[in-house]
């Protein structure tokens, strides 16, 4: 940035620092630098709105600095700030866990709506994939609303993206929701669930190499990709569901270009009763199975 005393007004600021980002090809430059400035200053969008000529003190300029430092070189603006929003909740987050996306939002919303008239028994739930603990610390909250009895498990082989979720969970007064580091290749058969949510890892090794240098440099890889073909945990969770012996039904977020792949999964698996549903933008997004 230029010097502080040429450049220490909130619309000044503002201003060439949306123009910096636009420069790098950061997408929504000035939303960007929108939120970077509530930060520092701890306040919200509006209130930057109706003090354009406050100037800001040396040490706001000097964290501002900091933090649009590391959005020039393309690091994720979630991980700068540590948290996110995701389905009305406040997230806390680092880099030990993928970023959640507003698709994955389409999973927690088809789980919820399918189950709606579920009242007369407790649903038990597993999550693979906790990463954050979003899509649990969603579920868990919104079947408290509705007085649904249920327990909810949540796994990741990750160790650090537990002590993520464990965090999440604390910080939204999560009830009945179990978080453990485990390995889905560790389960065998889903009998003591009747429910499986799940976003697992389902880019491509190819397509992976071709991701976004905000993505490829920054998320974890173990989140984003299986290292092989992409349907690695779909092969697997749709296999100990076949071998299931009560009845179970599977959510799954899947990639955009994945349908054909699974449904001859599916085939093979002689699995019969699924249904694909698409996101707002018309893409393939999510998969029910059910045994």
């Amino acid at each position: 940035m230029q010097e502080q005393k040429k450049f220490n007004r909130l619309l000044d600021i503002l201003n060439y620092a949306t123009n910096l980002l636009t420069e790098e090809g950061i997408k929504n430059p000035r939303l960007n630098v929108e939120m970077m400035l509530t930060s520092v200053l701890k306040c919200d969008r509006i209130k930057l709105y109706l003090n354009f000529d406050m100037p800001l003190n040396k040490t706001e300029i000097i964290e501002f600095k900091s933090i649009l430092k590391r959005r020039i070189n393309h690091e994720p603006l979630q991980y700068i700030l540590e948290k996110t929003s995701f389905y009305g909740y406040d997230i806390s987050l680092n880099n030990s866990v993928l970023i959640p996306r507003q698709e994955t939002e389409i999973l927690v919303e088809t789980f919820l709506k399918d189950i709606n008239n579920i009242y007369n028994r407790d649903i038990r739930i597993l999550e693979i994939g906790t990463g954050s603990g979003c899509i649990s610390i969603a579920i868990a909250n919104e079947l408290k609303k509705r007085n649904q009895n249920y327990h909810l498990k949540s796994i990741d082989i990750s160790s650090e993206a537990i002590k993520v979720a464990e965090y999440n969970k604390i910080a939204q007064k999560c009830e009945n929701l179990e978080i453990e580091v485990k390995d889905i290749l560790e389960i065998k058969n889903f009998n003591e669930f009747d429910f499986i949510v799940t976003n697992p890892p389902y880019i491509s090794l190819a397509e992976y190499n071709k991701l976004d240098r905000e993505i490829l440099n920054y998320e974890p890889e173990i989140a984003l990709t299986d290292k092989s073909d992409g349907c690695t945990f779909y092969r697997y969770i749709l296999k100990e569901l076949k071998a299931t012996s009560s009845k179970c039904k599977v959510y799954f977020e899947i990639g955009n270009d994945l349908r054909k792949n699974l449904e001859l999964l599916l085939n093979s698996l002689r699995l019969s009763n699924y249904r694909f549903l698409k996101d707002y933008n018309g893409l393939d997004r999510i998969l029910i199975a059910e045994n």
